[in-house]
């Protein structure tokens, strides 16, 4: 049997499935992040909790949530990933562009699948879990629409793993090179952090493991990276 997921989300779960349960290799998928705060600190994280295209209602999807579970609780950090990919039909996907169009003050058709947003969201959401009430909602401050996570069971239990984090960490999944990462400087009012699927997809093909999820990203040839 073959089974065969489409785009960013298709190997994203594929990647997930195939880690599984395996906690070493997650902490080795994490690692490629390279986020100095986690690996430098000397505290051991025990164990995770990951959410799949988890929905945080009008502040929008994740495509992947990891949260990191330490020997002390108080140590719990979230990672929010945004996943973006290169169509069959662009040549390139531009992080700098991308940022451009995050800049605008005006609305635009679009702009609620733009990476910084879609970050920029979960950056309001996760400021605003402490209060534990969004029955008000919460002004999104660039287009000051009023944002509210709503009644569905399911999105309020992703929101309670959330909750209890001392930290939350942004990140893009991207389709450019480690070179326009590494150039790129523009800053947000908040930190993101960039990995790109050319880092994912050689970290596959090292890890027997994963050699599923190199299937994925040969089905999506031309529209991943």
């Amino acid at each position: 049997m073959k089974i065969l997921g489409y785009s960013e989300r298709g190997i994203i779960n594929s990647l997930i499935f195939s880690i599984g349960e395996d906690k070493q290799l997650m902490r080795e998928f994490i690692k490629l992040i390279n986020i100095p705060e986690i690996e430098e600190s000397e505290k051991i994280i025990t164990d995770y909790t990951i959410l799949l295209e988890q929905s945080f209602s009008r502040f929008g999807d994740s495509d992947l949530v990891i949260i990191l579970e330490y020997e002390d609780p108080k140590d719990k950090k979230v990672l929010f990933i945004e996943g973006k990919v290169k169509t069959s039909q662009s040549k390139k996907w531009h992080l700098e562009r991308q940022f451009e169009k995050f800049e605008r003050e005006e609305k635009y058709t679009g702009s609620s699948s733009n990476l910084f947003f879609q970050l920029h969201l979960k950056k309001i959401l996760f400021d605003n879990c402490a209060l534990k009430d969004f029955n008000n909602g919460i002004e999104e401050p660039r287009y000051k629409e009023n944002r509210k996570i709503g009644r569905n069971e399911v999105v309020l239990q992703a929101v309670k793993f959330v909750i209890n984090c001392k930290k939350a960490f942004y990140i893009g999944l991207i389709p450019a090179s480690e070179e326009d990462i590494e150039n790129f400087g523009r800053k947000t009012d908040f930190d993101i952090h960039f990995l790109s699927w050319e880092k994912v997809h050689d970290f596959c093909v090292k890890e027997e493991k994963l050699k599923k999820v190199i299937e994925i990203f040969k089905y999506n040839e031309g529209q991943i990276f």
